[in-house]
């Protein structure tokens, strides 16, 4: 007996569903075992399970696009295929070509990958390439660099291990996500989808065409599945375009790569020598859109996504190989920022109030997306407070200190650029004058002037997340810090008097904890205040880090107001008031 797994069923699709199409393909099978989402249905051989991949997957039911693949089941297949990784720049291929046979003699393949310091190795047998990974595996060059050796795709596997286990912060595969003129969308689609069909079918690849809105010039696509997979199903998707592109006396059509913020300084690399080497080695010209969220721009249509484009030109076959150079380059620093994802997943455990991190991938689908943002679908990249209602999220104010020298280019020309943060954010922003410097503190130790000017910050959590980070990368890219490194800057939060015991804790529990958590400095106020209801509690540090810390102490200040016992009556049947 064989299984074959049907994937992405709507929430209305049913056994009786599934068994209905079946028997309209004229696909024998024995037992459907229904999920929530996916389904596994028996077959007899693998002739069988070849017959309903081919008939099934691309096909539309109750309005999703099924994904039809054989079961892998959860049996460890080891490959005969291995990866050594993290090759610095001065070891030539000649070198680990003579380490690898010194473990083994046997004939083997070597090839060099598109992305640097790394190479693949093929053996003969499963046996000999574990031998090779279990011996070469954390060896030490005489340059001190230290490589790693393991089965080819063998994270990937391990990744899906993972979202079994580690539910909430599961590590995925970073899609593939091409930007797309929405003019080729029909064409890309097919007559009653079969170019689509054809296009996952041969590539083994998911693609998923998100909803065009009509305010929106192009349309987002994305690709998932094993790198080769995606490449391919890319090719495939731009050759259409391509040929679209001519029936309509259009120029070629260049690649438009989406690529997280926080990746592309690494895609870049220091003076531009990492895209440099791409453009020479596949003869094509690429182009990062620089981080500028505002007017014309494709964040501007979707301020939820921290995204920048990737424009690749040339020859289809260049574009090509430059879109898998870039997309290796792209997982290798997912994968080493997959310890950050973990730690912004246990602050959102332990904060539950903060939003869901934009920047980082897998950390809650799009599904958690409200409309009307465009690009909807099951992606990576979640939008802000996806589980909660509006009701929930009441109105804030924070002040954040802003060093004199970049106000300029938060406000921007003509209040351009802050009046853009507040249409993108829903917040509202009051930057107060120069000649008030109510609340600035000669010595903080982040400012880079010594002077700073407050901007008070009104909206929801939500708003206020998103007003507060554009303000932050605002401020790094005035600053001209290296994309590794982060802004600090000041927040206040002004809390009822009453509620500082509550904030510090027993001991001070609970603000060294947030301290530790967050990685931000946490000041409260002395105990000579005076005779006034709300004081100021100071977070210092980089944006996550003060969030992190401003939902801590925005939970504890709630608990604190539902702890307060209600007020009595004024007179018998008065309304009772809740301040």
């Amino acid at each position: 007996m064989e299984k074959v797994f049907i994937g992405n069923l709507s929430a209305d699709a049913n056994e009786d569903s599934l068994r209905k199409l079946l028997d309209q393909h004229a696909i024998s099978f024995n037992n459907i075992v229904m999920k929530r989402n996916f389904a596994f249905v028996t077959v007899h051989d693998k002739i069988s399970v070849e017959e309903i991949v081919k008939k099934l997957n691309g096909l539309t039911l109750n309005g999703s696009v099924l994904q039809a693949e054989p079961s892998n089941g959860r049996r460890s297949r080891k490959s005969t295929k291995i990866q050594i990784k993290n090759l610095s720049p001065n070891i030539m291929k000649d070198q680990v070509e003579e380490l690898v046979n010194a473990v083994s003699r046997s004939p083997k393949k070597f090839e060099q990958a598109l992305t640097e310091g790394l190479v693949y190795v093929t053996f003969n047998t499963p046996e000999e390439a574990e031998e090779c990974v279990e011996q070469l595996n954390d060896y030490r060059f005489d340059d001190g660099s230290r490589i790693t050796v393991e089965f080819f795709r063998s994270q990937r596997r391990s990744n899906r291990s993972n979202s079994n286990s580690n539910s909430g912060a599961a590590r995925q595969d970073l899609p593939l996500r091409l930007v797309v003129a929405s003019d080729y969308v029909g064409a890309i689609i097919g007559k009653q989808g079969q170019t689509i069909r054809k296009i996952t079918s041969e590539s083994r690849a998911r693609v998923d065409i998100h909803r065009r809105e009509s305010h929106v010039p192009d349309t987002l696509v994305t690709i998932k599945g094993s790198p080769e997979s995606c490449s391919k199903a890319c090719r495939e998707i731009m050759s259409v375009v391509h040929q679209e592109a001519s029936s309509m006396h259009r120029n070629d059509v260049p690649f438009r790569i989406l690529c997280p913020n926080s990746i592309c300084g690494r895609i870049i690399g220091k003076q531009g020598n990492v895209i440099k080497v791409f453009m020479e080695k596949t003869g094509t010209n690429i182009v990062v859109s620089s981080f500028d969220p505002f007017p014309g721009g494709l964040i501007d249509s979707t301020s939820c996504f921290i995204d920048r484009v990737i424009t690749i030109t040339g020859p289809l076959e260049n574009c090509s190989d430059a879109e898998e150079m870039i997309s290796e380059k792209m997982r290798q620093c997912f994968e080493q920022d997959s310890g950050s994802f973990q730690y912004g997943a246990q602050q959102q455990m332990m904060f539950p109030g903060m939003p869901s991190l934009p920047m980082l991938p897998s950390l809650s689908p799009y599904q958690n997306m409200r409309p009307p943002l465009p690009y909807m679908g099951s992606g990576y990249y979640p939008g802000s407070f996806g589980g909660h209602t509006q009701m929930q999220q009441q109105p804030e104010v924070v002040q954040l200190y802003v060093p004199e020298k970049s106000v300029g280019a938060v406000i921007g020309s003509k209040g351009q650029n802050i009046k853009n943060i507040m249409r993108l954010s829903g917040a509202r922003i009051k930057i107060v004058g120069a000649n008030d410097k109510n609340g600035s503190g000669e010595n903080h130790p982040f400012n880079h002037s010594g002077d700073e000017r407050k901007a008070v910050i009104s909206g929801t959590s939500e708003a206020q997340w998103k007003a507060q980070f554009y303000i932050f990368e605002k401020v790094k890219n005035e600053l001209r810090l290296a994309a590794h490194d982060e802004v600090h800057l000041r927040t206040e939060i002004m809390v009822p008097k009453q509620s500082i015991g509550r904030i510090i804790g027993k001991g001070g529990q609970n603000v060294k904890e947030m301290q530790r958590v967050s990685g931000a400095i946490v000041q409260l106020p002395s105990e000579e205040q005076g005779d006034i209801d709300e004081v100021p509690v100071t977070i210092i540090g980089h944006f996550y880090a003060t969030q992190s810390a401003q939902r801590r102490v925005r939970s504890l200040m709630n608990n604190f107001s539902r702890a307060q016992p209600a007020p009595r009556r004024t007179r018998p049947g008065a309304p009772q008031q809740m301040i």
